[in-house]
């Protein structure tokens, strides 16, 4: 199955504070009702409590527009998440000692940047942060459907060559396609929103990945170069302000001010490097200019490059053993304690038959990490150890090290369904299906993006080898 455009309606997050958020409006208006109790009242932290959508918006630069809009820091803005940009997409978001008056009057200020915030409500001693995020509900509409139907055909010296081509999609096929992922999941990789785009760096040019690396190397000079060069041009069309200001720097070996200069007046375009040449500018030290970078962005690089070396190795272990359970693979056993929190304990596998797949998790590089005691635990060093990355230690440079986590190798939805949203261009028992949606929710850290890619058994660089019919 095939789509050329796929739209995402929307997604939005579930967080673990906010079933909890009530109970603490209570606590506070019994405060209230307790004379005795006004002042602890008053200590209490006040926010508004509202919902944040945004269009085709970059996370960071929606925060810029949201701190301008109400004249605040950006660290008064709670959020669980990041959305995706290419994306219609609602989340949680929490606004410090801001009230609902002033809230509302900064879509004032927010009209025409595709950003909105609504249904407030003001709640107390409440603040989202990263890590509350529960998961992610999804609408996908896929259009433009069609079949991959691949052929043989011989070759005058005998030999047989594999052939593809599309052809309509019905109805059958594709509540078999999603009856498939429903029952087994899909392998839990990383996204290209997270690592960078696929395809070799001669074509896509720098990845998130990429910076990450020059990082854990202790390279900041390097990893600002790379920021500074970007993507291909072949897949990423900028403005000719930000193809002059990315110019400069490299004619001019790296000066800072110049490159500054040419910059695109809208402060909402190139935030992250214009953080950068800033730094550079006041302090002259690649390290500290990269700390002028937001912490979530730095971090978002660090990660990139954990995300990279988890998809290689998850690819390495399907391809020897499958869907199944290896002696000295981990896995995780979850458990809760008196008091009703969950806890996730990681294992080695002794009886591959009494662990089931669902199970196994595969490491985030880092340190304090328990790697698997396989050819799986040998290829992480082998990789590492090729990228001249050393993570078994923390580094007193916050930029130069990273903390592991553990993920599971196969994910499932909940939820997964289809319904058509045009009319068949075909009717009868199975009729040809042109475009879809499709609904379903993910854990938190789970990329749709990797569902689709699975659910249409396809790859990410498919593009240009399947004839029309």
């Amino acid at each position: 199955m095939k789509t050329q455009q796929q739209l995402q309606l929307w997604c939005t997050g579930r967080t673990k504070l906010y079933r909890h958020y009530k109970k603490k409006r209570k606590r506070k208006n019994d405060y209230d009702a307790d004379a005795n109790s006004s002042n602890k009242a008053d200590e209490s932290i006040t926010a508004t409590f509202c919902v944040l959508r945004k269009e085709q918006v970059e996370h960071q630069a929606a925060v810029q527009h949201i701190a301008r809009a109400l004249k605040c820091n950006q660290q008064d803005i709670g959020l669980a998440g990041i959305k995706d940009m290419q994306a219609i997409t609602y989340q949680f978001c929490t606004l410090r000692s801001i009230n609902i008056q002033r809230a509302e009057r900064a879509n004032h200020a927010l009209t025409g940047k595709r950003i909105e915030l609504s249904r407030f409500e003001e709640v107390y001693d409440f603040l989202l942060n990263r890590g509350n995020l529960i998961g992610n509900r999804f609408e996908v509409v896929l259009r433009n459907l069609k079949r991959i139907e691949r052929m043989t055909s011989k070759t005058e010296n005998g030999a047989t060559v594999w052939k593809e081509r599309t052809i309509p999609c019905v109805a059958s096929h594709l509540d078999a396609m999603v009856k498939r992922v429903r029952e087994f999941g899909f392998v839990n990789f990383y996204g290209e929103q997270r690592v960078g785009d696929a395809g070799h760096s001669s074509r896509v040019g720098v990845r998130s990945y990429d910076v990450g690396r020059a990082m854990l190397r202790q390279n900041f000079a390097q990893a600002i170069d790379l920021i500074m060069t970007g993507r291909s041009y072949g897949i990423y069309h900028p403005g000719d302000d930000e193809v002059k200001a990315r110019e400069i720097w490299k004619t001019s070996g790296g000066n800072a001010k110049a490159t500054l200069d040419a910059f695109p007046k809208s402060s909402s375009t190139m935030v992250r490097e214009r953080d950068l040449m800033k730094g550079l500018v006041r302090y002259g030290d690649p390290l500290e200019a990269i700390q002028c970078v937001p912490r979530n962005v730095r971090m978002f690089w660090i990660h990139s490059y954990q995300s990279y070396v988890w998809n290689i190795v998850a690819t390495e272990r399907i391809k020897l053993w499958g869907l199944h359970a290896k002696i000295g693979d981990l896995y995780e056993v979850s458990s809760f304690e008196q008091d009703g929190t969950k806890s996730d304990n990681i294992n080695v596998v002794e009886e591959p038959d009494a662990v089931s797949i669902y199970q196994v998790v595969l490491p985030l590089p880092g340190y304090n990490m328990k790697y698997p005691s396989n050819e799986i635990g040998a290829l992480y060093n082998k990789i590492l150890e090729n990228d001249g990355v050393n993570l078994n230690e923390k580094c007193n440079i916050h930029e130069a090290t990273a903390k592991g986590s553990y993920r599971k190798l196969i994910q499932k939805a909940s939820n997964l369904k289809w319904e058509k949203v045009c009319e068949c261009t075909s009717e009868g028992e199975d009729p040809v299906i042109d475009a879809v949606q499709l609904s379903f929710e993910l854990e938190s850290g789970c990329y749709a993006t990797m569902l689709l890619r699975e659910l249409m058994l396809t790859t990410m660089a498919r593009e240009g080898k399947i004839s029309a019919p």
